[in-house]
Parts: structure tokens; sequence; C-alpha cells
């Protein structure tokens, strides 16, 4: 990455952790967000935004955690002609289930809401594009409202416990996506922050747990591999392409990125890359992605 891209990276870095902290200073404990952005990278296209408000409520032997997430997906906006993909955004109500063993942590998800202009990724787009300049963005051609209703389930079981090295593995059945998945973690460092995962090599609703307040950080760095069946996010409605997008089967993801924890503040920060989700993309998708947790 060329210098002015890293400068550009570390003010994207920075404004991400500084909106994520805003928004949870008034959350009671066991609440966190997970924010999802390609400001990091500077660009504004395909997979440009996600955010998860959660609640987590510990039970004897699971935990049980609901929530709101907005995903936002777009063309490449600096590069409008053609119009490389659909504007999309989902907007879903979840509800998990999470089992938690030492070395295994099991997730089962349910999703339901809407796909389409009722998800009202036009408006929290133009929202955030009041104080983060951007090109503009022609909604027109994204689908008229369907449902979007998901399944996933997610394992995250430990291979090795020195260096600890992690693999996940998992599916998600939806009417507007699904796909299989399959991946490895290394987590470096020591302490709680080595079992703090991040969502974005899981699939599912990831809290960032720990099980001590002791002052602890671990860098990790993973790999995982899609196989896709459907994705209806790609669909533009009808009448406005002549030719469908063609998916690619294959999608992989590289990870790298920084668990933190002390004194009940619980951050994960990862910088990811995907291949080519479509024919068409120019290259793949970068983005980061940051999960913070702050107990009062």
């Amino acid at each position: 990455m060329a210098r002015s891209g890293v400068r550009q990276a570390a003010r994207g870095l920075a404004a991400l952790a500084a909106f994520a902290a805003f928004a949870v200073h008034a959350a009671d404990p066991g609440w966190y967000l997970q924010v999802d952005n390609d400001v990091v990278f500077g660009t504004d296209r395909w997979y440009t935004s996600g955010v998860r408000v959660a609640h987590v409520e510990p039970r004897a032997d699971h935990a049980i955690e609901w929530g709101l997430l907005q995903e936002i997906y777009t063309p490449e906006a600096k590069r409008a002609n053609p119009v490389d993909r659909p504007n999309a955004a989902r907007l879903v109500a979840s509800l998990a289930r999470h089992e938690m063993s030492d070395g295994d942590w099991r997730t089962l998800e349910l999703d339901l809401g809407v796909t389409g202009p009722a998800a009202l990724g036009r408006q929290a787009q133009a929202l955030v594009h009041r104080f983060v300049p951007a090109p503009h963005e022609d909604w027109s051609h994204q689908r008229s409202n369907r449902l979007d209703a998901q399944l996933a389930w997610t394992r995250t079981q430990r291979i090795a416990a020195t260096p600890l090295l992690n693999a996940n593995y998992g599916a998600v059945l939806g009417s507007q996506v699904a796909f299989a998945h399959a991946g490895i973690e290394l987590h470096l460092g020591d302490g709680a922050a080595m079992k703090m995962e991040s969502p974005a090599l899981r699939f599912a609703a990831t809290p960032p747990l720990a099980s001590s307040d002791e002052a602890s950080w671990s860098p990790f760095l993973g790999a995982s591999v899609r196989a896709m069946a459907w994705n209806h996010l790609l669909d533009f409605t009808p009448g406005f392409a002549e030719e469908s997008l063609h998916m690619r089967r294959v999608v992989t993801r590289l990870a790298g990125g920084i668990a933190f924890q002390a004194h009940g503040l619980r951050a994960v920060l990862a910088l990811l890359r995907d291949s080519r989700e479509f024919d068409g993309q120019r290259r793949g998708q970068a983005f980061g992605s940051l999960t913070l947790h702050l107990d009062f």
C-alpha cells in the first residue's frame, strides 16, 4: 500500500473507532456494537457498510443475543459507468443462541426482516455522506421490497492451544443469500483476548466475549473460503440491466487484526480482503470491521 494509502487507512480507522465509541457510550452492560465499513481504505463500493447493535444475556449454559442489523451494498461509486452491481440493503432483527465451552463456540442465529427500499439503505448512506463526502449514488436499480429470512450456524473449534489455532466452519441459508464456509484463525499473545473472535471469519453474530478483566491483547491472522449457492443481492430491478450478474461460486477472505480487553472494554478490530464475488467486479473487496463492548 502506498504511503498516502496508509495515512488514509489510519484516518479511516480512527474515524471508525470514534464513531463506535460514541455509539456505545450510553449502552447498558451486555450491549455491543459491530461496525463494518470500507472507509478505512478510502473506497465506496460493494459491501460498503454494516452495523449491528445487539444485547447479550448470559444464561446457565449458554447466552441469548438479540439485536438489529443493517447492511448496505453499492456499485463502485467512483467508477459509476457502467454500473457494476445494484444497490442493495438489508434490515433485519436477529436472535442468536451462543453455546460456549473451553475451545468450542457454537452460534445459531435467525434473522428476519426486509431487503429493498424499506431497509433504508439510501437514507442511511445519505446521512453518513453528509459528514463523509462521497460520489452520488443512484438507488433506482435496487429491487423492490422482499422478505429477508436467514438462518446461520457457525462453530469455532480449537485445533491447537500454543499458539492458539481455531477452525471456523458453518453455513448460512437465507432467502437472499446462501453459502457454506470454512477457515482457520491464528491468535498470538496471551490472556483472555486470545479467545475473542471477529465476526468477519464466523459469518454470524459474534459478541466480543472475554473470561477475565485483566488487560491483554492478541494479534490474529485468518483465512476462509465460501462456497456460494445463491446471492439475490446481486439482482437488478427487472428491466434495468439486459444481463444478470454472474455470481462466482467460490469466494476467499483474508483477515488480520487485533483483539484487546481491559477494565470492561473489549474490542476486536480486523482488516479484511475478499476475492471477487461476481464477474465484472474490477478487483477484490477490502473493508474494516470493529466490534466494541464497554461495561459500566
